[in-house]
């Protein structure tokens, strides 16, 4: 094998591991596991020995498959704790040169990084908003251009730093090398949106187990990065409350038995469900428990709504004409699209990784799309400093020739 990538994704409920080989075609996966997680509460690693156990076995089964062992990986990171602003940055092109290359677009990424950040925080990853060459906004690619002066508007994505630090604690004590963490919104919707969406405008939710991302994309770019502490256990831990159900019955009942829209269950239908210790064996409407969750699941919705909102953009047709694809574990859940098409009032998918990108059966499911993310970022950004060292080489080639011209001259 040529290059490889590998990427993992550290839930509240699962971890999952993908083991991709670059080819001429772009990542190809060779292996992928994915194992139950413990020790991991809203992304933030709580228990290391326990989220280093998770880890030991998603990654086991993704080298088992992949015939090779992992020593170093690239790693999604998100929750509630992850904060964004918006930074400016300029680099300014020399006149002798007078066309933009990938050190510059480097060089302006770096600069709107270099910015004072709130104490105890560390920059976790980073996405373009808008790229201006001499003053023309909207540029998508600004190498080969003519130019003076490049500058852009970054999304700066920040943690507190004790989460990353538990979260590479873990990895360094299982033996593997972290070489690199992107976002976990960002990786999720390099996974599941195509060009077409981002480019007309669309917004990818990601309902997790703790957490709910949302990310807007337009023109190409994305604007809003949105995260919420309620998702699929919230709806569980309703069902426990309105039902009178432990847990593990609670999630059971919502898995078999739910739906996200109250009027899409027949009236007379019902279940027996056995509630708390002790309690006999009663029969629930399931319209009841589709009462319950479709509470929870509009007030997901109308959160994310709002928060677009405040940060100056509609949830419309007009705006984002290719409207929601909603990802997670629980987009899995009947009913889900149409009722983000009531709230919403625009066109909603549910999104598998296989939709925007060939993948086997088995790893079109809900439980890869960050971690597959996570890998053609990694591809993507590799690249980029690939062209950057193979320039960086072209210079220092091109002055050792002159030194030699100038040499043979005294």
């Amino acid at each position: 094998m040529d290059e490889i990538f590998v990427a993992i994704d550290v839930g509240s409920s699962k971890t999952a591991v993908v083991i991709a080989e670059n080819t001429d075609c772009g990542p190809v996966a060779r292996g992928f596991g994915v194992s139950h997680s413990e020790g991991v509460v809203r992304g933030i690693v709580v228990n290391i020995e326990k989220s280093e156990q998770g880890i030991l076995r998603a990654l086991t089964m993704a080298e088992k498959q992949a015939q090779l062992k992992v020593k170093q990986l690239w790693t999604a990171f998100g929750g509630n704790q992850t904060k964004v602003f918006k930074s400016h940055g300029v680099a300014n092109i020399p006149r002798e040169r007078g066309i933009v290359n990938p050190t510059d677009v480097a060089r302006l990424i770096e600069a709107a990084k270099s910015v004072p950040l709130p104490q105890n925080t560390q920059i976790i990853d980073f996405a373009v908003n808008d790229l201006i060459v001499d003053g023309r906004h909207g540029i998508i690619d600004p190498v080969g251009m003519t130019a003076s002066r490049l500058e852009g508007d970054v999304l700066i994505l920040v943690s507190q730093m004790a989460p990353v630090s538990n979260l590479m604690r873990a990895f360094e004590d299982t033996g593997i090398i972290p070489i690199g963490v992107c976002a976990s919104p960002i990786a999720a919707a390099q996974a599941m949106l195509t060009d077409e969406e981002k480019e007309s405008g669309c917004v990818l939710i990601d309902i997790g187990s703790n957490t709910t991302d949302a990310i807007m994309f337009k023109n190409n770019r994305p604007q809003i990065v949105v995260t919420i502490p309620y998702a699929g256990e919230s709806v569980t831990h309703d069902l426990m409350v309105g039902l009178k159900l432990p847990r593990d019955k609670a999630e059971e009942v919502k898995q078999n038995h739910g739906c996200a829209v109250e009027k899409a269950v027949p009236v007379r239908a019902s279940v027996k469900i056995m509630g708390i210790e002790g309690s006999e064996q009663h029969t629930v409407k399931k319209r009841f428990i589709a009462m319950i969750m479709q509470a929870r699941l509009e007030e997901i919705f109308s959160l994310i709504r709002s928060n677009i909102d405040e940060g100056g953009w509609k949830l419309d047709n007009e705006t984002i004409p290719s409207g929601a694809v909603i990802v997670g574990g629980s987009s899995q859940i009947p009913d889900l699209a149409a009722l983000g098409r009531q709230v919403f009032n625009m066109p909603v998918r549910i999104g598998l990784p296989g939709d925007t990108n060939p993948v086997t059966e088995d790893m079109n499911t809900t439980e890869y799309h960050v971690a597959w993310g996570a890998i053609l970022i990694a591809e993507y950004r590799q690249k980029n400093k690939d062209k950057i060292e193979l320039e960086h080489r072209k210079i220092t080639a091109l002055w050792n020739k002159i030194k030699l011209w100038v040499l043979k001259k005294l």
